[in-house]
């Protein structure tokens, strides 16, 4: 079981750092294309917005297939994408190859988490979604990282091809290690299909993910543009910063792996904790030492929202807990996308006090949405 476990954490790893790799390399695509920054950035827009129209409709076509099948294909097609971005020296093939690797990315990530529950056993649903979703804090300390560097030595389309030799080889363990599995599905007339998806629950936690991944990201997007505002924060002072927020989520999601919390107490914990990480950053941060602690909040916080919603998710669909993980994901990259857009509206000022309100606004308001689902969810019960 652990062993497979690792697997889907490894598979998250590298599918996570896929969907990341243009962030480090940015400046180098852009110089080695002949393109604008802005052009270069909608390498990350657009791998959200085709996840965001692609992960139902997809996750639909594929709720038949063997888990374990489903899982290896997706791996290979993250190292096919990635090895062929080495032979291109075109932005149009480059981002057609994007969009191809966000075609399984959803589906990816819709079935990770029902599929690790599955291979769990009586392990608890919030233990096992966290072991499985390490992998997305790992992206952030490691995967990023290593490519970023990677790409400062022997080139951008180096670092992609590295991490399409890492899914190869997570592909081949997957083939050894992984057990088949197949997701329960009923019956697909159009009625059974909507009301998973439609479910007042569910449209709930899609409205509480949709404001708390907007929370994060309208501040975390444009991290590297405020926090050298902190005195003593230069590039090198930076770059531990975001190593500092890495850790912290790994830490996070640690916890969560040691201690079966509810998902509902997840998901409110890790919303306030976003909360409060803006709200000092809003108090104008005296040096390094405080912006570390603010960052190292905020990446458990992070993660414990991500283990959080994911697993209420599931927990409030057992009859189709992959449909309603693709309602999820969707909610949680039209967050990614919303979030940049608002968060770019306050950047170039000099003062992102506006900044940080939006996102203590949202993340405030993220939460008591998900408190008010509780409290509905416990009067019904009685």
């Amino acid at each position: 079981m652990i062993k497979a476990l690792s697997v889907l954490a490894a598979g998250a790893f590298v599918s996570q750092t896929t969907e990341y790799l243009p962030v480090g390399l940015l400046n180098q695509i852009a110089e080695h294309l002949e393109i604008s920054g802005a052009k270069a950035g909608t390498l990350i827009t657009v791998y959200a917005w085709v996840i965001t129209l692609s992960v139902i409709p997809v996750t639909l076509l594929t709720q038949k297939i063997d888990r374990k099948k489903l899982f290896i294909f997706l791996l290979g097609l993250i190292a096919v994408c990635n090895g062929l971005v080495m032979l291109t020296d075109s932005f149009i093939m480059l981002l057609l190859l994007r969009v191809i690797a966000a075609l399984g990315h959803g589906v990816f990530w819709a079935g990770i988490a029902s599929y690790a529950i599955k291979l769990a056993g009586n392990m608890p649903a919030s233990r096992a979604t966290a072991i499985v979703f390490s992998g997305i804090s790992m992206a952030v300390v490691m995967g990023v990282p290593v490519a970023t560097a990677m790409g400062n030595h022997y080139g951008w389309q180096q670092g992609f091809g590295l991490f399409g030799l890492f899914s190869l080889i997570i592909m081949c363990f997957a083939c050894r290690w992984l057990p088949s599995a197949h997701e329960t599905v009923r019956k697909t007339k159009p009625s059974d299909v909507r009301k998973p998806a439609l479910s007042g629950l569910l449209c709930l936690l899609a409205g509480v993910t949709l404001l708390l991944i907007t929370a994060h990201f309208n501040s975390y997007t444009y991290v590297t543009v405020f926090l050298p505002g902190i005195a003593g924060v230069n590039a090198d002072v930076l770059t531990v910063l975001l190593f500092v927020f890495g850790v912290g989520g790994a830490c996070g999601t640690v916890l969560i792996s040691r201690f079966a919390l509810r998902p509902h107490i997840l998901t409110l914990a890790g919303g306030a904790g976003i909360a409060l990480g803006q709200a000092l950053l809003l108090t104008k941060l005296p040096g390094p030492l405080s912006a570390g602690g603010v960052m190292f909040l905020w990446g458990c916080a992070i993660s414990v929202v991500i283990v959080g919603l994911q697993s209420w998710v599931i927990e409030a669909s057992r009859d189709n807990p992959e449909l309603a993980s693709a309602l999820y994901v969707m909610s949680f990259n039209i967050g990614i996308g919303a979030g940049a857009v608002t968060g770019g509206r306050f950047t170039g000022t000099g003062d992102y006090s506006d900044l940080f309100l939006v996102s203590i606004v949202l993340s405030v308001v993220g939460v008591l949405l998900a408190a008010a689902g509780l409290l509905g969810k416990r009067g019904n019960a009685k």
